[in-house]
């Protein structure tokens, strides 16, 4: 049985179709929470702690320098997770900086709270930058 040109070209377009559809999801779907930028409340070694150490108007001890480290980690890590080196350290007084990284200017940032801008906001691979580093 022969087939018709114009069967065998929407047959093709199909195929095409669903290909590149199921191409595009797995290009861009499933790697963006992965790679989805995150804040911690973190002691000078990145080990996350309490998040009221990183309330700005935090005034109490604790016993060293905290951070609010933003980087590429997934979320819903417990206090005392230590975070691999990569991410950006921002002194949490430094309302400037915050807002530079996409976290709001005051108050208390929450352990694995997504920053806005995400993938390309250029946080995540500046190792070392940041006040307080």
């Amino acid at each position: 049985m022969a087939v018709s040109n114009r069967i065998r070209a929407a047959f093709t377009t199909t195929v095409l179709a669903t290909a590149a559809t199921g191409f595009m999801a797995g290009c861009g779907g499933g790697g963006e929470e992965e790679d989805e930028q995150v804040a911690y409340c973190t002691d000078e070694n990145g080990e996350i702690v309490d998040d009221d150490y990183c309330d700005d108007s935090y005034s109490g001890g604790g016993g060293g320098l905290f951070f609010l480290y933003v980087g590429g980690f997934g979320r819903g890590l417990p206090v005392g997770s230590r975070l691999p080196s990569g991410g950006t350290r921002i002194d949490p007084r430094d309302s400037s900086a915050r807002q530079a990284a996409g976290l709001p200017g005051s108050g208390k940032v929450t352990g694995g709270t997504r920053v806005s801008g995400g993938i390309g906001s250029g946080v995540g691979g500046r190792s070392g930058t940041g006040a307080g580093s």
